[in-house]
């Protein structure tokens, strides 16, 4: 189903640059071979790899891609590298030749698939009440700030059954291009929240600690309204009711946050079984 609530109105294409060249004869939908980096097109998608502005997503590569078109999410763009066939539905579909595509995608090894799609953070009540309808504490990210963490955490949330993710001050953007490609477009498949420390006021929140906090298999974490993960520096800030605690081998100091995340939602999904 489309987030009807993120989505925009398409822009008019027409006034962005006329075609530089006409689609070669096969290549279906395709209207525009795109060979200058002063293309309006080529420049809007290096402008969303070093920044995201409100509402509009970058996604790169085709797992992502074909990921969020599943998730129901409407691309606006597809700008596919002249090399590579691959097709999934789009209100515009362009092609890159090789050297424009290198200079607009975001990562070291390209896999010749850019989309525009837009999402935008729901309201923490929101992501809460769906949590608590699929009988799932509302997991939220406190600090976490390594977009490769926040998006292998919402993976493995959405791996689990979760509903929904939230994140507080200090944690990446989960719709940053790193982070969507860390969770491998499964970010797509949560409802994400925006909040503050302010909206656990009244919640029975577990925090993750990495020592001093109930053991993991003695603490009720089936009954928490919130699990709360924080960045590895500093652990949690906001304020908890509980903490729990990932019994690990001796000599080792402490997990990865996206391990124990992983560890502490798949436990939440064992015990809802």
């Amino acid at each position: 189903m489309r987030d009807e609530r993120a989505q925009k109105r398409a822009p008019d294409w027409r006034g962005m640059g006329a075609p530089e060249q006409a689609a070669r004869p096969g290549v279906a939908g395709r209207s525009q071979l795109i060979t200058s980096l002063d293309n309006e097109v080529a420049r809007r998608l290096r402008r969303l790899a070093h920044k995201r502005e409100p509402g509009e997503v970058l996604l790169e590569g085709p797992r992502v891609v074909r990921e969020a078109s599943a998730a129901g999410l409407e691309l606006e763009l597809l700008a596919v590298r002249e090399d590579v066939d691959f097709e999934v539905p789009a209100l515009r579909t362009v092609v890159l030749t090789e050297r424009v595509f290198n200079a607009v995608s975001d990562t070291v090894t390209p896999q010749g698939v850019v989309a525009i799609t837009h999402r935008s953070p729901v309201p923490f009540a929101e992501a809460l009440a769906a949590a608590r309808a699929a009988r799932w504490p509302l997991l939220i990210l406190d600090g976490v700030q390594d977009p490769g963490n926040v998006g292998a955490i919402a993976r493995s949330a959405a791996a689990a059954g979760a509903p929904a993710l939230a994140v507080l001050e200090g944690s990446a953007d989960p719709y940053g291009p790193k982070a969507v490609r860390a969770s491998a477009g499964n970010v797509f498949r949560l409802l994400v929240a925006q909040g503050s420390a302010g909206d656990l006021a009244g919640l029975e929140a577990w925090g993750a600690a990495a020592q001093g906090g109930e053991p993991l298999d003695q603490a009720p974490i089936e009954r928490a309204d919130a699990l709360v993960l924080g960045g590895e520096a500093r652990g949690v800030r906001a304020p908890v009711t509980h903490l729990v605690t990932i019994p690990l081998a001796p000599a080792v100091e402490s997990l990865n946050v996206a391990a124990a995340a992983a560890v502490l939602l798949f436990e939440f999904r064992r015990r809802l079984a």
